[in-house]
């Protein structure tokens, strides 16, 4: 039960810590904040500037749907879950102050279901990262069955993302929190989820291989080697560059600190450590001013009720 609800945590805090920085450089953080290790404000100027310190974005925003569809149906369910990204997406269509950084690629493939265009359809082939970002509880509700976590997670990918590179990464993260989940190690978990995801995109599964051989570097050039942009070859392999080397606490830091789509690379790698290590390493600061706190806990617990269901204890 903790590291479920360490999972879910874990990525709310990573994405709430992220999200004042996100798209930054490494160097503007580094000039006005040194590393990212409190939840604090945007900048003025910053896309994010209506939220406050603990407050999450759009990564744990559709976390949260595809989460709670699963709780609804028992089970993983595409149309729902579809039909509930578009009633999401309608809130921030109608009222543009809700949208808290939805990227391109969602925003347009939520637009084409609200077009009623078939979810099969409306998917782009963009390879970025926003089915990356919330397939976490794929892994945790399918875990004993890794077949079943990679078939879901692609399928969850492909109303929004439908690029073989956006849907290996979304196989890459839902297998990597299973394993996670499971208790193996994170060097094996990487290794796992790479090979999980070359059945998709071999570019992603190497990539995500390319991130184990690069422990040696110091953190600020492995990561420029690796790339912190938005496209899913790099944040994904980002964030499980950041599990591996470190700490959960520290992962999530240099992860907020690294610069480019800080939100989804703490996201990532706070949903892995939170399914290894459970909720014990976040801190009480950062959870303290996590926004909705309690029904992230809630979900985590139905989620547990639902996985154990579909994987009973032998």
């Amino acid at each position: 039960m903790d590291r479920f609800r360490g999972c879910m945590l874990g990525l709310a805090v990573g994405d709430a810590l992220g999200m004042p920085v996100e798209g930054l450089t490494r160097d503007e953080i580094a000039g006005s904040l040194g590393e990212v290790r409190e939840m604090v404000a945007p900048p003025r100027d910053h896309f994010h500037c209506g939220l406050s310190p603990g407050q999450y974005t759009d990564d744990t925003e559709q976390t949260l749907i595809l989460a709670e569809s699963i709780i609804e149906a028992g089970f993983f369910d595409v149309e729902r879950f579809t039909s509930k990204l578009a009633l999401w997406g309608r809130c921030w269509t109608l009222d543009p102050s809700k949208n808290r950084g939805v990227g391109w690629t969602s925003k347009t493939a939520i637009q084409e279901l609200l077009r009623d265009r078939p979810w099969q359809e409306a998917g782009l082939s963009t390879p970025t990262c926003g089915s990356a970002m919330r397939t976490a509880p794929i892994g945790l509700v399918y875990h004993c069955n890794l077949d079943l976590v990679a078939r879901y997670a692609d399928q969850q990918s492909l109303p929004t993302h439908s690029s073989a590179g956006a849907r290996a990464g979304s196989i890459a993260v839902a297998v990597g929190v299973a394993l996670s989940l499971l208790g193996f190690a994170p060097k094996r978990v990487l290794e796992m989820a790479a090979t999980f995801s070359e059945r998709v995109d071999r570019d992603l599964g190497q990539s995500l291989l390319m991130a184990k051989e690069l422990l040696d570097l110091d953190p600020p050039e492995a990561l420029a080697e690796i790339g912190t942009s938005p496209m899913v070859a790099e944040t994904v392999p980002a964030a499980f560059y950041c599990h591996l080397k470190f700490e959960p606490e520290e992962s999530l830091v240099v992860a907020a600190s690294a610069g480019g789509d800080t939100d989804s690379i703490a996201s990532i790698a706070g949903a892995l450590a939170g399914a290894s290590r459970g909720s014990g390493w976040i801190p009480e600061r950062w959870l303290s001013c996590l926004e909705e706190r309690g029904k992230i806990e809630e979900v985590a617990t139905d989620l547990a009720g639902v996985a154990e269901r579909i994987c009973p204890r032998m």
